[in-house]
């Protein structure tokens, strides 16, 4: 998941059980990756074989004729369907801004073209290490070196007809890449990149009724994810990544590093109440066409306002459909819905 998704598009509108379609939607492609990284659920989904096809994603924004913005990607590779790039260019033809994550892994040169001319405002490379080896172990089945000359791809071809397409890498930060942040600003920068955008693993996987498939997924975050002991060594790491990017002109976007306890501890002295406006303010729909809560929840089988009929007004009736109603009220009170309780967002970790 990126911080796109994460940070949808703001309304000012109270928290109504039935608030207005937002202006923001993130709608998978595929439920399709060529890779089975290590912190990633997409190959247990039971819906990952899924593309969706031209027509129906031009139903649904045809359902959403107020939307801004759409990121146009969830746990599956966007390049994976063949319709992709009409996808982005139908969206961005209606003055929508569209953006999207990739792998990269499956770029080609013709492919490189046409990221650069489709309509895409901004496209985020996920790269969660500087070197081969800390990479692969992460993202399985993918290639470090194939990555960097996809990338060099990508930026030639954008910079070849001057397009104004933002390029910028993401880092799923954890325990075993920590050290590797300072070198991969260098790297980037080294490859045309100009902006990296660094996240927290987040334990968002503890739910009571969680399918038994995901518990491989979630003993890999708990192992890796940045702990209370990690934070002296992650801040100096994060200092010199930043004196790196200070002196490249390298833009750089790092996480909190509040630890888990202090924020359960803020949340119950009321200073900073958890909480999370994403089924307000962002349309999450799977490429199966389920209308989910949001970016996190990421699998239907965990939390759904149910499958959207295709062609005709079936997005705001689920919208304002019981489930949906139902999922706002929990989560505006003090006992969120499950899928909720241990997600970074509604923590504020992040």
């Amino acid at each position: 998941m990126s911080r796109d998704s994460a940070t949808a598009a703001s309304l000012e509108h109270p928290l109504s059980l039935v608030p207005p379609l937002p202006r923001f939607a993130q709608i998978e492609p595929t439920g399709r990756c060529n890779l089975a990284c290590r912190m990633c659920t997409v190959q247990d989904r039971a819906d990952r074989v899924v593309d969706q096809s031209l027509a129906d994603f031009r139903a649904f924004l045809d359902q959403m004729p107020g939307l801004e913005t759409l990121h146009l990607q969830g746990l599956g590779e966007p390049l994976m369907n063949p319709h992709f790039f009409d996808m982005a260019r139908l969206a961005s033809d209606r003055g929508i801004r569209v953006s999207s994550n990739t792998n990269l892994t499956l770029l080609t040169e013709t492919r490189a073209r046409r990221c650069v001319d489709c309509g895409l405002a901004s496209l985020s490379v996920s790269l969660d290490g500087a070197e081969a080896e800390v990479y692969e172990a992460i993202r399985r089945r993918a290639s470090f070196r194939k990555v960097i000359r996809n990338l060099d791809r990508l930026i030639a071809a954008r910079d070849a007809i001057g397009s104004a397409l933002e390029v910028r890498g993401v880092m799923v930060l954890m325990r075993g890449n920590l050290e590797q942040l300072p070198a991969l600003v260098r790297l980037l920068h080294a490859h045309g990149v100009d902006e990296l955008l660094v996240q927290r693993l987040s334990s968002d996987l503890e739910q009571a009724d969680l399918p038994p498939r995901y518990f491989h997924v979630r003993d890999f975050v708990h192992a890796s994810e940045l702990g209370d002991a990690d934070c002296a060594k992650a801040t100096e790491i994060f200092n010199q990544a930043k004196d790196i990017a200070a002196a490249l002109g390298f833009r750089l976007h790092l996480p909190r590093l509040t630890n888990l306890a202090h924020a359960e501890h803020t949340a119950r002295s009321g200073a900073a109440r958890p909480g999370c406006r994403w089924p307000w303010e962002g349309i999450y729909l799977s490429a199966a066409g389920e209308l989910m809560p949001c970016c996190m929840v990421a699998s239907a089988d965990r939390a759904s306002f149910g499958t959207v009929a295709k062609h005709d007004a079936g997005l705001l009736e689920r919208w304002h459909g019981e489930a949906a109603q139902a999922f706002r009220q929990a989560l505006a009170s003090d006992e969120p819905p499950a899928v909720c309780r241990s997600c970074a967002l509604y923590r504020g970790t992040f």
